[in-house]
């Protein structure tokens, strides 16, 4: 989990940056691959914090992204540089698809890394 969410940061600071420079496709790498690093940020996170089942963090996991998406729909949760860029500042359908994508990667990359491993993640009790 700790590199998923190295990987996620690198990703997302790239992105960051990428539209910061205003670099060609800037609408498609800032606007979407970073939604989908950041998605994935948020399930290695929560990985961290709780080792329940695989398919129980990644529900919370888009639920989270859901519930900002949703938030945003309603006004402005990111208030501030450091707001806009943790919540957003506008409502986008397409960024629902890009929190779909970075769910299913970061499973799939969860599902992976544990068989590469040869063991199963235990879940607390």
């Amino acid at each position: 989990m700790v590199i998923l969410a190295a990987a996620a940061l690198v990703v997302g600071a790239t992105s960051w940056l990428w539209g910061a420079l205003d670099l060609p496709a800037r609408w498609l790498i800032r606007g979407h691959v970073g939604d989908v690093a950041a998605v994935a940020l948020v399930h290695a996170v929560l990985g961290l914090a709780w080792r329940g089942p695989l398919m129980a963090r990644a529900v919370v996991t888009a639920t989270i992204a859901l519930a900002i998406e949703l938030a945003q729909r309603r006004g402005d949760p990111g208030a501030g540089a450091v707001g806009e860029l943790v919540l957003g500042n506008r409502f986008d359908p397409w960024d629902l698809l890009a929190y779909a994508i970075g769910v299913v990667a970061s499973v799939a990359w969860e599902r992976g890394s544990v068989a590469r491993s040869g063991s199963r993640p235990r879940a607390r009790r």
